[in-house]
């Protein structure tokens, strides 16, 4: 779970995603369009559910969601394949190349068939160099 400021948050959840080969644990990034003091703030709820699609497993106690994603007003989508389109609405984020991984309401629906599945024995390897000429 990473709680990030909205401007940058899909940014950084790319460049993790590509940074962090044979991921095998959730990494959840989620934030909220107003301050979590805020009496309406969107805030609480994403960071709940985000907690909440972290801990998921499946029944053999492998995590249902072992990527790099966004979470957002009750979607949940690929870090790489996301990008912030409104900085006035709650659904600030879209994946617009990529379906939506899991959507929350009363149950999260996860899409597995669009999730990298978990691969037992699946080693983490960390890339550190980013490319300091390459500019967004």
């Amino acid at each position: 779970m990473i709680l990030h400021g909205t401007d940058t948050m899909a940014y950084t959840a790319s460049a993790l995603s590509f940074m962090l080969e044979g991921l095998n644990k959730p990494i959840i990034f989620t934030g909220s369009q107003l301050p979590i003091g805020v009496l309406r703030t969107d805030g609480k709820e994403n960071l709940m559910t985000s907690i909440e699609i972290a801990a998921a497993h499946d029944a053999e106690g492998n995590p249902i969601v072992p990527e790099v994603c966004i979470f957002f007003e009750n979607h949940l989508m690929r870090g790489n394949r996301t990008t912030k389109m409104n900085a006035e609405n709650f659904n600030a984020f879209r994946s617009s190349n990529y379906p939506i991984l899991a959507e929350a309401g009363i149950h999260i629906r996860f899409h597995r068939m669009h999730i990298h599945q978990y691969e037992e024995g699946r080693q983490l390897k960390v890339h550190t160099w980013l490319n300091s000429n390459i500019a967004v």
